[in-house]
This record gives C-alpha cells, sequence and structure tokens, in this order.
C-alpha cells in the first residue's frame, strides 16, 4: 500500500513533501488532500483540499471508467519491476485526455525514472530505502529519445534535432 510519509520527487528533479493522506481504517475523511482507493470513490464530494486516485494492477482504466476531470493526480503502483502495467496505464490516462498529476508508487527506483517520465508520469515515490538524489539522476539518462512517447510527441529523427 502507498507510504505517504516518503518524499515526492518531480520529473524536473526537485524533491517536495507529499501533501496527500490516505483515508484511515476508522473511515474518517482527513482533511486537506486525499487519496481514495477505486472502492472509496464514492467519497470524492466530500473531499475539501486536492483528490488523487490510488490505482493498483487490478483497476485498469482500460476497463473502469474514473472520473478524470474531477481528480488532481492518479497514484499508480508498481507492484514489481517485472509489471510493465503501470506505464501502460499512465499512456492510456493521458490518451483519455488526464492532464493532472500522475505519480509513480511502489517498486520506483533511478533505473526506471526515465522511462516513467517517457510514459507521461510527473512525480514518483522512489521505494523505501533507495537514495532519492542518487535516483534523480535517473532522469537525465537518456536526453535525445529516438522513439515517441506520451513526454516526447515527436522524435528527434522525424524534427532533424
Amino acid at each position: 500500500m502507498l507510504n505517504t510519509a516518503l518524499p515526492v520527487l518531480a520529473k524536473d528533479g526537485t524533491v517536495a513533501d507529499n501533501t496527500y493522506q490516505l483515508i484511515g481504517e476508522d473511515a474518517v475523511l482527513p482533511q486537506g488532500d486525499v487519496v481514495l482507493t477505486v472502492e472509496q470513490l464514492d467519497q470524492i464530494a466530500h473531499v475539501l483540499g486536492k483528490k488523487a486516485l490510488y490505482l493498483t494492477v487490478d483497476a485498469s482504466p482500460e476497463e473502469h471508467q474514473f472520473p478524470l476531470d474531477q481528480l488532481d493526480a492518479i497514484f499508480i503502483e508498481f507492484a514489481g519491476f517485472n509489471d510493465g502495467r503501470g506505464y501502460s496505464f499512465a499512456a492510456l490516462l493521458r490518451r483519455q485526455g488526464f492532464e493532472g498529476e500522475l505519480r509513480a508508487t511502489g517498486d520506483v527506483f533511478k533505473d526506471v525514472l526515465n522511462y516513467m517520465k517517457r510514459s507521461g508520469f510527473d512525480t514518483f515515490v522512489v521505494k523505501e530505502g533507495k537514495d532519492i538524489a542518487e535516483a534523480a539522476k535517473g532522469l537525465g539518462d537518456f536526453t535525445q529519445p529516438y522513439q515517441a512517447s506520451t513526454a516526447v510527441p515527436k522524435p528527434n529523427y522525424q524534427t532533424g534535432a
């Protein structure tokens, strides 16, 4: 599950504290910015701060209709290094028109950050135990991408760069 105590790395390399809170086991809606699970989406109208949705691999945007226009952020969990569904979810949500923040959580570390950024992610919660400053270096691993992506609509070979 999501660890809201970990700092958040932005795609520009800056680090900030997380402002989002989870609904506790007592089901009391916290004040401020709130992360809702798919099962808690019925509470969205009661959130006073920013609204985020937490997606696991079981909640594909291809199979569910989410209120994208009501969400400020979507957190997508990467259950493991070998599970690429989070990349697909991010690209699909961008194609569906979501313009808010996409945040990668779970198995997030230096070697995957550049790929996550190219898939449309804006922020990252680096895996607990990993150095966030070292991980941030992964954001600049590839500066001249060959293929198009969500983040790079036209690759260099098509622009003449």
